[in-house]
């Protein structure tokens, strides 16, 4: 076991606008300048409610990602909840498969970007043009995270004023007439399709990676989750409703630049110079943020000797620098081996997945009943609303195909070799499942809790917390000369005694504890 090293926290650069543009960021992307046409080959017209659809089962994972991510501010995000609510085993599957599917979702909008630079350069190689933005974008990450969110903030901004003025503007044209057969295509292929894109709406739980570095996580996370949802819902909802009412269907079908065809059928020329220029600025702010997210994951599995510890190394920056390096170096080497509607369904198909842990993950914590874990947000409708969440995600996953099943598999089975030949012997915490069962005599990981406490320390009260009260309400003891804390705690347990179904003895023995 290696020995205990203090860990050096992120600094708590990120504000609610920060959060905000690097989960809108990471969301209005691939999922809406490339993949519209792709799914539109499958479901038709149909696209419109499978893009509403794929939303459902985000829902139940994206309030038990916010309760867990403000009773929890870590980076490493789901890893992080994974481990400590199920143990470091299903953190080990957690972590390196959500990283996986994090990197295959920035080489996924690479791929979007060489699409939308070859409809001016069609002569020109992206993978050249790829691995430039790959290595500037890793730099931009390993200057400071505070440089990233303002980079991000300015993407974001321009991005989401030309959609608006794009989409209303386009709402003129609708031809209703391309809504015909509108459930041809048949439910099993709405189903599959709403898996496809579900990858489109991902990135809005993202930043619970970064919830370490965000100031007041308890406030400025769920805000900013909850309005980049409501953003992507307007975008998406109101896009493939543009798309399909402008653009003939066998148009539409198979296109890769979807957006780009739809705004030159309205506008022409300058349309799609003007609409290319938003797929550049989404497409380089998901690289960037998803990047960023990333980059989270070794650091977090690296604190917890589930990962090399050269990776919990921080630059002078503050940023894992090695971390950083690995997952840009993953992303080049990706790039060039997977065709887009492939990379989308591997990256959606396990990201389902761990959202029916996350689920899982919320019901261990609340059964557990550690009394340090005290979220700044709980998810409403508990446990419905997570029974929700581990169904649905399992039931999108079987309408995919065999494909992005059997991918999810081997991604357990690797990540559960890499822990059992390299992390197991190298951890000994247990998750929070532990206290569940603890009257059946399993063992419990104590040092949890304390963990636990520590972060609660660390975040303070919050607006509300009935401080005052409590101190009123106390027993106050003055000491007149210099008692060992033994001998206060002796004293203080006579009076609990009196108050508690304890003797004084009693008392003192589990205060020492």
């Amino acid at each position: 076991m290696a020995k205990a090293k203090k860990i050096r926290i992120l600094k708590k650069e990120l504000r609610l606008l920060d959060i905000y543009a690097i989960a809108t960021g990471t969301t209005l992307s691939s999922g809406f300048f490339l993949l519209p046409g792709i799914a539109a080959a499958e479901a038709g017209p149909a696209i419109v409610l499978s893009y509403i659809l794929a939303a459902i089962p985000l829902i139940p994972a994206m309030f038990s990602v916010v309760e867990l991510a403000t009773a929890m501010p870590r980076a490493g995000g789901v890893y992080y909840f994974m481990d400590r609510a199920l143990g470091p085993l299903f953190g080990t599957i957690g972590g390196i498969g959500t990283w996986l599917a994090l990197i295959l979702k920035v080489g996924f909008a690479l791929v979007g970007m060489g699409v939308y630079i070859s409809l001016f350069l069609p002569d020109v190689s992206i993978t050249p043009i790829a691995v430039i933005l790959a290595v500037l974008l890793g730099v931009i990450n390993i200057l400071g995270t505070r440089k990233t969110g303002g980079f991000q903030i300015i993407l974001v901004s321009i991005l989401l004023i030309i959609l608006m003025i794009f989409e209303v503007s386009e709402l003129n044209y609708i031809n209703t007439a391309h809504f015909t057969g509108f459930f041809d295509a048949g439910f099993d292929s709405i189903m599959s399709t709403a898996g496809l894109v579900y990858i489109s709406y991902v990135g809005i739980t993202k930043i619970a990676s970064l919830s370490e570095e965000v100031e007041d996580p308890e406030k400025n996370l769920p805000r900013a989750v909850f309005l980049t949802l409501g953003t992507a819902l307007v975008v998406y909802g109101l896009g493939t409703f543009v798309m399909v009412g402008v653009l003939p269907m066998d148009q539409l079908a198979g296109n890769l630049a979807p957006v780009a065809s739809t705004a030159e059928v309205v506008f022409g020329e300058v349309g799609v110079i003007i609409i290319t220029i938003a797929a550049l600025l989404a497409f380089t702010s998901v690289a960037n943020a998803g990047t960023l997210s990333a980059s989270r994951y070794p650091l977090a599995m690296s604190r917890d000797h589930i990962m090399p510890l050269i990776f919990r190394k921080l630059g002078r920056f503050g940023t894992p620098v090695n971390s950083i390096i690995l997952t840009v170096a993953i992303i080049i080497f990706l790039l060039v081996i997977l065709d887009p509607a492939r990379i989308a369904k591997l990256a959606s198909s396990f990201q389902l997945l761990m959202f029916a842990f996350i689920c899982v993950a919320v019901i261990v914590m609340r059964e557990s009943k550690i009394a340090s874990y005290d979220p700044g947000y709980k998810s409403p409708m508990y446990p419905y609303m997570q029974i929700f969440g581990i169904i649905s995600p399992l039931y999108l996953i079987a309408q995919m195909g065999s494909l992005p099943i059997i991918f999810s598999s081997l991604l357990i089975a690797a990540s559960v070799a890499w822990y059992w030949y390299y992390a197991r012997k190298r951890v000994e915490r247990q998750g929070a499942i532990y206290h569940i069962f603890e009257r059946l005599g399993r063992e419990r990981f104590e040092g949890l809790d304390s963990e636990l406490r520590g972060i609660l320390k660390e975040k303070g009260l919050r607006k509300g917390d009935p401080f005052d009260e409590i101190v009123l309400r106390s027993k106050v003891y003055q000491l007149n000369e210099l008692e060992s804390f033994t001998e206060v705690v002796d004293k203080v347990s006579i009076w609990l005694s009196s108050i508690l179904p304890l003797t004084d003895k009693q008392v003192a023995e589990r205060v020492m504890e």
